[in-house]
Parts: C-alpha cells; structure tokens; sequence
C-alpha cells in the first residue's frame, strides 16, 4: 500500500559518531531504485576487520559529496535526529540548499499523516510504525487559536489568534510542523471597501525555497438606494501577493469578475497554481508563476439540478497528491459507485482516473451500506425497500497516491471507522476507530476540513 511504502527505504536514525561507524559498517547496497534514478555504481561497505570498518567510515564521513548522498535518502525523521551526532552534521543537514534537495526529492511523496480540523481525533498518522511519527504538534506556537487553512508541500498557513492583558486579535502565519519553525505574515490590504475573500499558498520546493501567500480580495459594492438596483451585479475581485523573498504584499493584475459563488477560500495548489471550484460549467485557477488567471472546465453535468450549475454534494472532494489534482464526482449517496476524475496537466479536461464500487468497500466493512429502518426502528414497514440498502454513509477525507498508478487510496470515514480503499487492487483496509454520536456524523466532514502532513526540512 501506498501510504506505508511512499517513504521508500527507512534507515536507522544516527545517534552517535560510534553509531555511525557501526551503521556504514553493516553491508548497504544502494540500488539505482534505492537511489531513485540517480545513475550511480552500487556502493557495498563490508568488513569483517573492525579496523578497516572504522577506516571505511571516517573515510564516508570525510567525504562531503558520499555524506552528503547517503543523508538524502535518511527520512526526514531521521535526519532531525541525526543532527545531534557532531557539528558537521547539524551544519550540514541545517543547511537550506540542503533541505532545498531533500525537499525536490520527497516533492511528489504522499502525505505521512492528516490533520482534521474541527475534528475529535486531531490526526491521522498512515505510518505503519506509529513509534517513528509522533502527532505533529502545533503547540509550540504558543497562542490562544489556531485554525488550519491549507497544507501544501510540508508548509502550513494558519490563521492565528492570540490573547493578553495588553493586546488581542489574530495574525496569520506559515509554519513548518516537523521542524517547529514559524514566521508571521502581516495582514492584507483590506479596508473598509475590500474584504478577503480567501488567502492561499503557494509552495513548490522543486521550483524556490521561496513561499508565496495568495489573497483575493473583494471590492465591496457601495448601493446609495437599494430601491435602484435593476440587475444583480456581480463583484469585482482584485488578487494580492505576499512573497517571503520580498516580505510585501503588491497587486497582481487588476480588478476581474468571476463565476458566481467561487469559492476563494479553499484553493488547491497543484503543479504551481492554484485552483478554485466554482458551481457552475467554469472554475479558475491562478498560476502563480507568470501571475495569469484562467478558467478550467468543470465535468459536465449529467442529470438534475438546474443547466449549467451543481451541487456542492456532486462534487464531495477536491484536492492534490503527488503533482495530480483530483475532484470526485458522486451522483448520489444511494448509489454505489462513484468516479475519481483528474484533471489533465495542460487543465484542458477532466477524466476519470479511478472508479470507487462502494459494495465492494461494504464486503469489508458492511457498516458503510444503511437502512433508513436501521437509524428509524420505530417507522420501518418491514417493506422490500426497507430491507434492501437504501444509501452508503460515508465522507471522503483524502486520495493518497504513491508512484505507481496502482499506489492510490482513498480515505473515508465510514460509521465507527477510518478506513482506505484502493480502487485498482479492490481492497480495504481500517487505518483507525472514530467515535461518533450518529451514523450522520460520519457524512458532515469535508475535504476543506482536512489537511496533508508532509515531513520537511524546508526553511522559513
């Protein structure tokens, strides 16, 4: 599975320069798959003379390039441990180019865990070794509130609120949970006349060390006489970028209309932009880079609801995993199946990728299938449709892939359960147990409220 394997091969955490000499001393063959594509000659340390170990290890440890290799392909777990081993270690993997290196490699990795916002659980950890990942805290920010608001390459933007005797109000904040490192961002331009409409980041470590904060703004309209309005007139929206190479907030472009009820404040970043849904046959996204708004089709809508719009609830999840952005389309929680579309990287269409049959999920887990007579005893007829399953209860939390195309799994969370399914291997598998006071309570979690843990030593 994916979400066990993603972190490829996992050596032990150094401790110690004795440590060391006995780990380069055991026999390692690192493989072009071990290396992940990097063209190089296997390279096999064994001795059985326990001199020629400790030569063949200072010989390791005083080669810059060879160290440097070897501690590329550490987890970034490991890594945070090893510094402690001396002071060319710490330099080293301290260094940003370095973690700059560890980070273009890992770019396309999925998730280690999730963060539920609004959750009872808190975190979700999908090592199998739950000993090698603590719950990345975020207490170490030492305020009064913390709302997560999007994850994106082992960053987190916050919004923050704090409290005391002289001073309170709220701030926002990108900060990296596996190296406890943090900066504030200083508010947008809002005034009386623009209010944020969402705020986004940006974050593509293959591309800068550099993080950029997205911020559309809407320009309020000012109505003297309600009385007067003859048309509805749709907002203009003005976008806002705050860089941490130039710590400023500048204009980028000028005031544009959107599709109605965009919706800026769950933006996706994919493949260096940034994406937002829109309930109509059009949505945007804003590629960062070059500082251009455009428009990407939405799936066309098959049947019901009003021409040319859809319901937030045919479209359950959206969201991004290893360079692919994906939108799941459900017809209806009473039917079984529904579709895992993705979104082609030159964003002309959207195709279906994988295909979920959720009576697949209940051979499993048969809690998922439901009854109305089951929640409702006291009106069951004892009729046909009251035997038969009548709707699947379900959230879609997360799609994890892997580098493989068989490497896919979607996270839901079912009655009583948080489980996985691949839908190329047609299994499931329970990644953890969930209290819930209802069957409904499994059906209100949205993927806004979820977000990716990617292990980084990216520096802020």
């Amino acid at each position: 599975m994916c979400m066990a394997a993603k972190c490829g091969v996992h050596y032990m955490a150094v401790k110690s320069i004795s440590s060391f000499y006995h780990f380069l001393s055991q026999t390692f063959t690192f493989t072009h798959q071990t290396l992940r594509g990097h063209t190089l000659r296997e390279i096999k340390m064994a001795d059985n003379n326990s001199a020629n170990q400790t030569s063949s290890a200072e010989m390791v440890e005083s080669n810059q390039d060879l160290l440097t290799l070897i501690l590329l392909h550490f987890p970034v777990k490991s890594l945070l441990k090893s510094r402690c081993v001396s002071k060319r270690w710490l330099s080293l993997i301290s260094d940003p180019q370095f973690a700059a290196k560890i980070s273009h490699l890992n770019v396309n990795l999925g998730p280690s865990g999730l963060y539920f916002y609004g959750s009872p659980f808190g975190f979700l950890n999908f090592d199998t070794n739950h000993n090698m990942l603590k719950v990345p805290s975020l207490s170490f920010l030492n305020v009064t509130g913390i709302e997560i608001l999007q994850s994106c390459n082992g960053l987190l933007l916050l919004l923050c609120s704090f409290s005391s005797d002289n001073d309170s109000g709220f701030t926002y904040c990108v900060c990296n949970p596996t190296t406890k490192n943090f900066v504030t961002v200083p508010l947008p331009n809002a005034t009386a006349n623009r209010s944020i409409a969402g705020i986004n980041l940006s974050f593509d470590p293959s591309k800068s060390t550099h993080y950029k904060v997205i911020c559309v703004l809407m320009n309020n309209m000012q109505y003297p006489n309600l009385n007067e309005i003859e048309h509805l007139v749709s907002p203009t929206y003005q976008i806002e970028i705050f860089s941490s190479e130039n710590k400023a907030w500048t204009d980028s472009g000028g005031p544009f209309e959107a599709p109605h009820y965009t919706d800026f404040e769950h933006g996706v970043f994919c493949n260096g932009a940034i994406h937002w849904l829109s309930p109509t046959d059009v949505s945007l996204y804003f590629d960062v880079e070059t500082e251009s708004l455009k428009t990407m089709a939405m799936p066309r809508i098959q049947t019901g609801g009003p021409s040319g719009y859809w319901s937030s609830q045919r479209f359950p999840y959206f969201g991004q995993c290893a360079g692919c952005l994906h939108l799941i389309e459900v017809d209806s929680i009473s039917k079984p199946r529904f579709h895992i579309l993705e979104m082609k990287p030159d964003h002309s269409h959207w195709c279906v990728k994988y295909s979920v049959n959720l009576n697949n999920v209940a051979s499993e887990f048969p809690e998922i299938a439901r009854r109305y007579m089951d929640e409702f005893p006291t009106l069951a007829l004892n009729n046909v449709e009251e035997i038969e399953v009548q709707y699947y209860a379900y959230s879609i939390l997360s799609v994890v892939r892997g580098e493989k195309d068989e490497d896919v799994e979607v996270v839901m969370v079912i009655p009583g359960k948080i489980i996985s399914h691949n839908p190329r291997l047609n299994t499931s598998k329970l990644l953890s147990s969930w209290r819930a006071s209802n069957v409904y309570d499994c059906m209100q979690y949205k993927w806004y409220n979820v977000f990716h843990y990617v292990e980084s030593l990216a520096t802020l």
